[in-house]
């Protein structure tokens, strides 16, 4: 075979090893590219969209031991702890916030109103010695309705900035509850004077917030494109109602009291 000849066998091989090439890079690019189209829009979507953020809506339950017995008016006597017990009973209540300032790099402020329902019943007792007993078989029951307006601030910072799933918080406001003592005939009255009232003080409460969005956060961004809540976080919290009457009530029936509060707390 000339010179020539072998020349023109080796640009053939070159020419068939290129179309070789070229034919694999047609059948795995559009392989890859559908990879591609799977993952990476799916993914730079939910990474980078997050719906606004104003308000906040809270499900609170405590252990809920009013303050009826710390009153001096008393003068010693514990006529909650007689009737009712020491043990304290369930504390429902709910909390909306507005979110109304954020400050970058820090959290946000704005104010927050909470209301909630506790209740305790017992059998009542007799004034004096009654076959041997002064505890009656008719119930008697004390319901309480406690109601705040607080100001709150949450400082976010740690989750916002560093990932970091803690957001610690402070509230302080005006308390204020309705109550009802009540027995088997509706409710009570003693001398002329109905077991109704309300009572009047401060709040303040200080807390934590877990969020849950770290354990899957594929799920919380689905949460969030569907209903619109950025986060969701169990929380702690100290929590001190000081109904007092704040000086301008004259002994009123001191429902408030110092509980620690659980629940969930949504933001949207």
């Amino acid at each position: 075979m000339t010179e020539s000849g072998k020349s023109a066998r080796r640009a053939s091989f070159g020419a068939l090893a290129i179309a070789a090439l070229g034919l694999a890079g047609l059948l795995v690019a559009p392989d890859a590219a559908a990879q591609e189209d799977r993952v990476d829009p799916l993914a730079s979507r939910h990474k980078t969209y997050e719906s606004p953020q104003n308000f906040a809506f809270e499900i609170r339950f405590s252990p809920y031991k009013p303050d009826v017995d710390s009153d001096p008016a008393l003068g010693g006597n514990t006529p909650y702890a007689t009737v009712f017990g020491t043990a304290p009973r369930l504390f429902v209540g709910a909390e909306f916030d507005w979110e109304a300032l954020r400050i970058p790099h820090f959290g946000t402020i704005g104010p927050a109103l909470g209301a909630g329902y506790m209740a305790a019943s017992g059998n009542a007792l007799f004034t004096e010695e009654h076959n041997g007993t002064f505890v009656s078989g008719e119930t008697t029951s004390l319901d309480i309705f406690p109601f705040y307006l607080a100001g709150v601030v949450r400082v976010d910072v740690l989750w916002k900035d560093a990932g970091i799933p803690l957001v610690p918080y402070l509230k302080a406001g005006l308390g204020y509850a309705l109550w009802r003592a009540t027995n088997t005939l509706g409710t009570s009255h003693f001398d002329g004077v109905s077991g109704t009232g309300d009572s009047w003080g401060s709040y303040f409460a200080a807390g934590v917030g877990f969020n849950l969005n770290v354990f899957d956060a594929y799920a919380a961004q689905n949460f969030d494109d569907a209903m619109g809540v950025n986060a969701t976080y169990l929380f702690a919290e100290w929590t001190r109602e000081e109904l007092d009457g704040i000086g301008s009530q004259k002994d009123p029936l001191r429902v408030g009291g110092t509980n620690w509060t659980f629940g969930l707390n949504f933001e949207f």
